[in-house]
């Protein structure tokens, strides 16, 4: 048979047997999610003099006390066909992060007159590769401003719960929908995460007390992947620590970490040491 009639055949019976178009709904009854830590930014820690280019180099370790970070999760109502109401229900929910994480920073900061600003670029353990922007005051014993931060890495992710599947024909027919168990594990997508956060520090000499507020959502970007009944959450997370500077060109920091909505505590305890040229 010639590859021409083949082809016709071909599409003669497409068009008598229809297109067929699936929808389905995944209610999720458990999920982990594994997301990156977002690297602090506290400031300089000092006052800078003007026209002054920092150049800082820094290597920075965290411990927290829990690796999960419960989440307030639930499914919304909905009517998913004639016979099938999905319904309100919370969901075993949590973003997971490594119990030790490490990174290194380059950090480029231009003082002009009273505004410091620049970019870092680095990477962490997760692993993810990032690039971070700050903008801010630099004044004589306090500084503030703003930081946006965009990384990219692999995740992973695991879930159970119950998948609805409803079919459709072109020519008005329809399957019945369906529900049944629902498991994925999933790992190796490469994926995007953005941050923004505010900071601020006071400092008398080479001493100074930190803190910012960060938020990011970790998962929004792969919602394309399951046709969910929620949103993934955002995280808030706040740090609050100090740093002392040893001479002009060594500064070392420490602080504690918590993410503010999170069901329950998860603290991390960190420190950094950095060199600055």
């Amino acid at each position: 048979m010639h590859k021409f009639e083949t082809f016709l055949l071909y599409l003669v019976a497409s068009l008598l047997c229809g297109c067929t178009f699936i929808e389905t709904k995944v209610e999720m009854t458990k999920g982990r999610f594994k997301i990156p830590e977002i690297e602090n930014f506290n400031g300089v820690g000092k006052f800078v003099p003007e026209q002054t280019l920092l150049k800082g180099f820094s290597f920075s370790v965290a411990k927290a006390k829990d690796r999960e970070i419960p989440m307030k999760v639930s499914n919304k109502e909905k009517v998913f066909s004639d016979s099938i109401i999905l319904p309100n229900s919370k969901v075993d929910f949590a973003y997971e992060h490594k119990a030790r994480d490490f990174a290194v920073t380059a950090d480029f900061l231009f003082k002009d007159e009273i505004v410091l600003s620049g970019l870092s670029f680095g990477f962490n353990s997760s692993p993810f590769a990032f690039i971070r922007g700050v903008v801010g005051i630099n004044l004589t014993h306090f500084e503030s401003g703003l930081f946006g931060y965009f990384a990219l890495g692999q995740w992973q992710s695991s879930y159970t719960g119950y998948q609805y599947t409803e079919s459709f024909y072109d020519m008005g027919d329809r399957v019945p929908a369906s529900k049944e168990t629902h498991e994925e594990n999933y790992s190796g997508k490469i994926v995007t995460t953005a941050a923004a956060g505010t900071y601020a520090s006071v400092y008398a000499g080479p001493a100074a007390l930190s803190g910012s507020i960060s938020m990011f959502s970790p998962w929004g970007g792969t919602e394309d992947r399951m046709d969910l009944t929620f949103e993934f959450p955002y995280l808030f997370k706040a740090y609050l620590g100090t740093s002392l500077w040893i001479g002009d060109h060594i500064k070392i920091s420490a602080g504690i970490t918590d993410y503010l909505n999170a069901e329950k505590r998860n603290l991390s305890f960190g420190g950094s040491a950095g060199l600055w040229l």
